[in-house]
């Protein structure tokens, strides 16, 4: 097996980012059909292009973590191995592209001319940036696959727009409200020490002396400067309600921050690892609030978005050729160069048609 440096591509921008190539080639057959979309069919030089540059994605960024084995693993803890988890996501992206193409006209979607040509060229200086031996482990032999690739993230990003800005959505004041508190968590599972350079448990002496601390926060004046002598830090931060998935604080210190009116100091909270005071400082935190409210009719657009396209999956009858799809496999891996030297060097092979080799 041979090592040979490989310009890759980042979709997206049109660009591709450095990776080497170590494998021993493309066995696919771009013509063959990897699924039907009603009477659409998808090619295996479309999905195979599509799903290898997942791939080399996950060899760049997640490889030096998780080691050459990584797609072997249940990385998920699913009982899938990382290969067949990043398959089946690919398989299902490409089916709601698809979607998304067949349903462009209902949403006045299209692609223009100098989009089409900017697409083309991305295309052809890929495949000329790369050596055909590169090339071909990609799955990027025909410039019509990778220009259909590029087509499809086009569609997406404006389809993802236009579905998004149809949807009718309202939030309210209440839905969005977000409450400003300040306080002091003090922990009470465990302390380092310095002779054993180890972290452990307090006493019920120290844990007593502890929440004698947390009491005098609790009734001082000025609780910024009792906390601050205490030898503990203010925390600021907001909230919409106890129930808040995205909320800063444990339920029970929340519920107490919720009977709080402003400028009010709460009693000592026990949880089960600490002791905490809140001061309410406002009931509504405006700028949070607009923030929270933007998040919120986002999140509402997002979810009218999901639900058209599963609407579109449960009317559409979508197979996939399942002895073609079992021949993607990730076992020829994709790294990055180790300098910029080298891919300077790669591109330069490439366009002269040399394709230098390097034992492993």
């Amino acid at each position: 097996m041979k090592n040979r440096k490989v310009t890759a591509v980042l979709i997206a921008a049109a660009v591709l980012a450095g990776i080497t190539f170590n494998g021993c080639g493309n066995t696919i057959d771009s013509e063959a059909v990897f699924a039907t979309l009603d009477d659409t069919t998808i090619t295996m030089g479309v999905a195979n292009f599509y799903t290898k540059y997942q791939q080399a994605t996950y060899d760049v960024f997640f490889m030096p973590s998780f080691g050459e084995d990584m797609w072997s693993q249940d990385l998920y803890g699913n009982g899938n191995t990382l290969q067949q988890d990043v398959k089946t996501e690919a398989a299902e992206s490409l089916e709601n592209m698809y979607l998304m193409k067949k349903h462009m006209a209902d949403y006045n979607v299209e692609i223009s001319k100098e989009e089409e040509d900017a697409m083309a060229k991305a295309a052809d200086d890929f495949i000329a940036a790369n050596s055909k031996d590169a090339i071909k482990q990609i799955g990027a032999q025909n410039r019509e696959d990778v220009i259909e690739v590029l087509r499809l993230y086009t569609i997406q990003n404006k389809m993802h727009e236009a579905i998004k800005e149809e949807a009718e959505v309202e939030v309210t004041e209440e839905e969005a409200v977000q409450r400003k508190i300040s306080y002091v968590a003090i922990d009470t599972s465990a302390h380092y020490d310095e002779e054993t350079s180890e972290n452990v448990a307090y006493t019920d002496e120290e844990k007593t002396e502890l929440k004698r601390k947390a009491q005098e926060i609790a009734g001082a004046e000025d609780f910024d400067t009792a906390v601050t002598d205490a030898g503990y830090t203010v925390s600021t931060d907001t909230y919409g309600s106890k129930d808040d998935t995205d909320a800063p604080l444990n339920t029970d210190v929340l519920e107490a921050a919720d009977k709080l009116k402003e400028g009010e100091i709460s009693q000592v909270i026990e949880t089960d690892n600490g002791y905490y005071v809140v001061r309410l400082d406002r009931e509504n935190d405006e700028e949070a609030t607009a923030k929270k409210k933007e998040e919120l009719i986002s999140q509402k657009q997002e979810d009218h978005y999901q639900d058209v396209l599963s609407g579109w999956r449960d009317e559409a009858k979508w197979e996939i050729n399942e002895e073609q799809w079992e021949k993607v496999v990730f076992e020829d891996l994709f790294k990055q160069p180790a300098s910029t030297e080298d891919t300077e060097e790669a591109a330069t092979e490439s366009t002269e048609n040399i394709s230098e080799t390097e034992a492993e």
